[in-house]
């Protein structure tokens, strides 16, 4: 089952931010990164009309992670605000069950404050220890260089490059950066 035990640290201006694992109660939190990250185009496959977020939706994802051994949902948050998420699952098939693909989403306010670090370092820390997970994989625009610079930082490997696969509406494009790191 896709579970931590809960645990503070200080961010790197000093905040105190608790990362834990996602409970049902978390969707509607999870729902406003994602639109508030929506906004910034960048970064998401979604444009804001295309995306139409659903809290049972949302909270039945959530669920799958807590019930599921190759899957982990982590929330990482200050008091009552929600600094970012990350999710984790792998693959349904045998021979594709002990891989599986991380997604991160951060608060604008809370990027370049090493909270994502800290909960790339948490899903390694359970995926070396998750008997079915081997390797973790990853897809990001390259553009968001901040974003390839925390993975590099956090172990990760280029593994190939989709030219071309996105277009921004104002015409131009990024390439999709896979990645991954193997953890046995």
């Amino acid at each position: 089952m896709g579970k931590i035990s809960e645990f503070c640290f200080l961010s790197k201006s000093s905040v105190q931010i608790l990362i834990r694992t996602a409970q049902r109660k978390d969707a509607e939190k999870i729902i406003g990164i994602n639109k508030s990250i929506l906004k910034e185009e960048m970064f998401m496959l979604r444009n804001e009309d295309e995306a139409d977020y659903k809290t049972e939706a949302v909270e039945n994802d959530i669920e799958h992670h807590l019930l599921n051994e190759g899957c982990l949902y982590l929330i990482a948050e200050n008091g009552d605000s929600m600094a970012g998420y990350l999710e984790f699952s792998n693959g349904i098939f045998k021979k594709t069950s002990h891989a599986g693909m991380l997604q991160i989403y951060l608060d604008n306010k809370f990027r370049g404050d090493n909270i994502g670090f800290e909960l790339m370092k948490t899903l390694i820390k359970w995926a070396e220890d998750n008997p079915l997970i081997e390797k973790i994989t990853l897809n990001v625009f390259s553009t968001n260089h901040s974003a390839i610079s925390l993975y590099k930082k956090a172990g990760f490997t280029e593994e190939g490059r989709c030219p071309r696969d996105m277009k921004f509406s104002d015409g131009t494009y990024a390439d999709s950066v896979l990645m991954y790191r193997f953890v046995k």
